[in-house]
């Protein structure tokens, strides 16, 4: 698997979250695919894991953040995550205005905001087992992507507890849309009931968000911090059916002359 670059960091030291797809063109239609991202895990990352599992000392156990639930914030379609940080809190009444206003587009960008600091967000987390952000991934990926993250992004999560301490990994700091979010092509996806097969459209939206981690334990550079996201109207809730990193895309975009390799990782 390729691995992109990013910041000047060589492609051995990168750890990116990524998907490649492609739905007739990629700086302005919808690209299609199976699920959300693909890991590439690289040898930095690996020789990390390596000196936290044989490191002698680290935090250790700690209270499971589970009996200190907070999910007081909730709407007509959605509901905060568990022990939501302040910056989560922020994002989800903004997410909690643009729904009672029916405003699409900031809901859209709201829902991705959420799934952002949720997400990528482990200073709330017990485990590998407690993904963030599922409550805005479309309903008939939810499973998968749920699986795919514990065995991929959250692979290596209890190690990183162990050694540094909940409270010293990764916390998103603030979430920033890139450019304008605009209506998508039609998300279309086939679904099969008594062998009956029925291809149904979405309408779409495309939203574009990079985001800062707080300063903590590990070295944010190693981690994504940029994505196209692809929303879709699920019976009047907006939910994210792909996304895929900056660097990722730019380096399709290199790969089918959309782009030269000289510019960023953003288009």
């Amino acid at each position: 698997m390729k691995i992109s670059e990013k910041k000047g960091k060589s492609s051995s030291e990168k750890t990116a979250v990524r998907k490649y797809s492609h739905r007739g063109g990629l700086n302005s239609t919808l690209m299609i695919g199976l699920m959300i991202l693909c890991v590439a895990v690289t040898a930095a990352f690996a020789v990390n894991i390596v000196r936290i599992t044989t490191a002698s000392s680290g935090e250790g156990s700690q209270e499971s953040m589970t009996v200190n639930t907070d999910r007081t914030m909730k709407n007509d379609q959605y509901e905060i995550g568990n022990n939501p940080t302040e910056i989560e809190k922020t994002y989800f009444q903004e997410l909690t205005d643009a729904v009672k206003n029916g405003d699409e587009k900031a809901v859209c960008e709201a829902v991705v905001k959420n799934f952002v600091t949720d997400y990528f967000t482990w200073t709330n987390k017990d485990g590998n087992y407690e993904v963030g952000g599922l409550q805005y991934i479309f309903g008939s990926k939810y499973a998968v992507f749920e699986e795919w993250s514990r065995y991929n992004y959250y692979a290596d999560l209890d190690l990183y507890i162990n050694q540094y301490g909940r409270d010293n990994l990764l916390q998103v700091k603030e979430v920033t849309v890139d450019k304008e979010t605009a209506v998508a092509p039609d998300f279309a996806t086939t679904e099969w009931s008594d062998d009956v097969k029925t291809d149904i459209l979405y309408k779409s939206y495309e939203v574009n968000v990079s985001w800062t981690y707080e300063r903590c334990a590990l070295d944010t550079e190693q981690f994504v911090d940029g994505a196209r996201f692809f929303l879709v109207d699920n019976n009047g809730r907006w939910e994210i059916a792909e996304f895929y990193d900056y660097d990722s895309i730019h380096e399709w975009e290199v790969e089918n002359g959309l782009a030269s390799a000289e510019e960023g990782g953003q288009s």
